[in-house]
C-alpha cells in the first residue's frame, strides 16, 4: 500500500478561493503567532486560499486531476468506467486509489518501484510493501491460507471514549 501525504493540502488552484473567518473564533495563540490583529476588519479576518484544504469542495478532483496528468507520462491511467482503478498501459500493476490511499497490486517489484518513482517525482509517498495498513484499516495477510483479516484496533474503545459511553459489562 502506498500513501500520499499532504495529497489534497498541496494542490495548487487556479482560481483563487476567498473566505473570511469572524475574529472572535480565531483563538488568541492563533492570532498572536500569525500577527493577524493588523488584518482584522469588520469583526472578520480575510484570506485567500492558493491551494486545496479540508472543506474546499473541489480540492479532491483538483488533486485528481493533477495526478491524471502526471501519471500520463509514465503510462499510467485511471480504469474507465471503474473508478477509483488505475492501469499502466503495458506494465503489470494496477492499483485502486480512495483518498490518497493506494492498494497496489503487481507482478514483479520492478514494476511497483516504477509506480514510486514515478509517485515520487511530485510527491512524498509512504510506502508499506507488506499492505499492513489500507484505508485506516489493518490488514493480516494469510496468502497460503488464501485470505486476509481486516480489524480495526483500537476502534470500539476510541469510540467509547469520543462518545463517553461506559464500557459496557
Amino acid at each position: 500500500t502506498v500513501d500520499i501525504k499532504n495529497f489534497y493540502y498541496g494542490t495548487p488552484i487556479d482560481r483563487y478561493e476567498y473566505m473570511k473567518i469572524k475574529y472572535d473564533e480565531i483563538p488568541q495563540e492563533i492570532i498572536d503567532a500569525y500577527n493577524l490583529t493588523p488584518l482584522e476588519h469588520n469583526g472578520s479576518i480575510y484570506m485567500e486560499i492558493r491551494k486545496g484544504m479540508p472543506g474546499l469542495k473541489q480540492a479532491g478532483r483538483i488533486a485528481n486531476d493533477r495526478l491524471i496528468q502526471h501519471l500520463a507520462p509514465y503510462g499510467y491511467e485511471p480504469v474507465p468506467h471503474t473508478p477509483s482503478l488505475w492501469r499502466h498501459e503495458h506494465r503489470p500493476i494496477t492499483f485502486a486509489l480512495i483518498v490518497d490511499d493506494f492498494g497496489v497490486k503487481y507482478v514483479g517489484c520492478e514494476h511497483f518501484d516504477h509506480l514510486i518513482s514515478a509517485l515520487r517525482d511530485l510527491y512524498t509517498v509512504t510506502v508499506d510493501e507488506q499492505g499492513t495498513k489500507y484505508l485506516g484499516l489493518t490488514l493480516d495477510w494469510h496468502y497460503d491460507e488464501g485470505h486476509v483479516d481486516i480489524s480495526m484496533p483500537g476502534y470500539v474503545e476510541r469510540a467509547l471514549h469520543k462518545f463517553q459511553h461506559p464500557l459496557p459489562k
